[in-house]
């Protein structure tokens, strides 16, 4: 179970974990206009024959604010089998890592400054929660890492995307436009690459050394300067947001990005994309599914302040790719018990719970300015190492867990029933 009333808390800002204590859940129920649901929650935690949580900072904020503590913590697991690619999942990173620029090398057409094999692509996602799923901490932490690489000169860029359902009206012109240039540049290069190399064969199968000069047409130089033109003529800086937004003066996300300056000016070493929908291979400007965005990236970063579990940041790890969380989740506790050094396998974890915004927002910043100083290879091998503990997500391995609350209901219910102990389940 996950007590809805710690969800509401902590998206007030309120320091749910200090003050947890001392939290009176009736008055706070009644206050936020949520006391009959909240007594559902209680009634049932309570009444249940076996209790249950999916993490042990939910059963310690079960136990304050619904009475009772769970009998058993049962992990969600994944479907490993659904992501599994062996060997090929470093193939599978540069294939929509691929796709992924494309997009990029549209969206900031005409500002397009920086290399893309210098390029490292973070992202968060998830439901739309700006607080609980640590937004505001992403952006303030990318905007403290666009000072420090700016401030060290590192040759790298950061394209960072935030893919969070918001209110929208449709895709704005400038990213569909984007897009479009894109499309038309390519076409262009391949139908006047097609014609050059049929030049060339030409000119050989005649026992002609190919002159450079003549394997472009004037045709060719005239399209060439048009699609030229087409990018040269935007003046404008790239959008930080793909959608028109119903209220864009009252969204929390573009409005924070704005107060932070992040705004992908042409010197910003951090550039950011704020996707207002779920991500689809249909979707017309960006077409890829979520599962091959998160391929393509290098690094999902969940520093959430309120997360039961985390499926956000366990996916990453089963598809190689590390990732940044918050020690107030479920997922982080997990793994801490169970790797010795979770950084150095590619899961990084701010500390949310004993730190203050501030230093929460240093600490994290600082744990991407270092895997930005990562070498080609260093990444490959943190991929690696990340990928391999996949298995320890997998349902064949946490589904134990629900096994034994299930027994336990079981035996309980017999014992009540009979009035005597289950003796042949015991072993179950």
């Amino acid at each position: 179970m996950l007590p809805m009333l710690g969800r509401w808390l902590a998206a007030a800002n309120i320091d749910l974990y200090g003050r947890l204590p001392f939290i009176k859940p009736d008055e706070e129920a009644g206050h936020r206009n949520i006391y009959a649901r909240h007594w559902i929650e209680v009634g049932a935690a309570r009444g249940s024959d076996i209790f249950t949580t999916v993490s042990e900072i939910t059963g310690m904020e079960a136990e304050h604010l619904l009475g009772r503590a769970p009998d058993y913590v049962t992990p969600n697991g994944l479907n490993i089998e659904r992501f599994t690619a062996l060997h090929e999942f470093q193939n599978l990173h540069k294939t929509y890592k691929d796709k992924i620029n494309e997009f990029v090398r549209g969206h900031f057409r005409g500002r397009f400054t920086f290399d893309l094999d210098k390029t490292l692509y973070f992202f968060t996602a998830g439901r739309r929660e700006y607080h609980n799923k640590g937004v505001d901490l992403f952006i303030e932490s990318l905007a403290e890492l666009n000072y420090l690489l700016k401030k060290d000169n590192i040759d790298v860029t950061v394209v960072a995307f935030i893919i969070m359902p918001g209110s929208t009206n449709s895709y704005n012109v400038e990213s569909i436009k984007g897009q479009s240039i894109r499309r038309e540049i390519f076409e262009t290069c391949e139908r006047i690459t097609k014609e050059i190399a049929e030049r060339m064969y030409a000119n050989i199968m005649e026992g002609k050394i190919p002159e450079s000069e003549n394997l472009l047409s004037g045709e060719d130089v005239v399209d060439i300067k048009r699609r030229v033109l087409s990018i040269l003529a935007e003046n404008q800086l790239p959008p930080i947001v793909t959608h028109n937004m119903t209220s864009d003066s009252t969204d929390e996300i573009i409005c924070h990005l704005r107060s932070a300056n992040l705004l992908n000016n042409i010197d910003d070493k951090v550039k950011v994309i704020y996707h207002p929908e779920y991500l689809n291979a249909t979707n017309p400007v960006f077409p890829i599914d979520y599962h091959q965005f998160v391929r393509g990236t290098h690094m999902g970063v969940f520093p959430s302040y309120y997360e039961p579990w985390g499926y956000t940041p366990a996916e990453c790890t089963i598809m190689g790719v590390p990732s940044i969380t918050s020690n107030l989740t479920g997922f982080s506790n997990y793994m801490c018990k169970r790797v010795g050094d979770p950084e150095a396998n590619g899961i990084f974890i701010v500390d949310r719970r004993f730190k203050g915004f501030q230093e929460a927002k240093s600490q994290m910043a600082n744990m991407m300015w270092r895997y930005c100083q990562l070498s080609r290879r260093d990444r490959i091998n943190l991929r690696n190492k990340c990928e391999r503990l996949s298995a320890m997500l997998s349902w064949d391995v946490l589904g134990k867990h629900y096994v034994k609350a299930r027994n336990a209901a079981l035996q309980k219910v017999f014992e009540m029933s009979t009035g005597v102990p289950d003796f042949y389940n015991e072993g179950l």
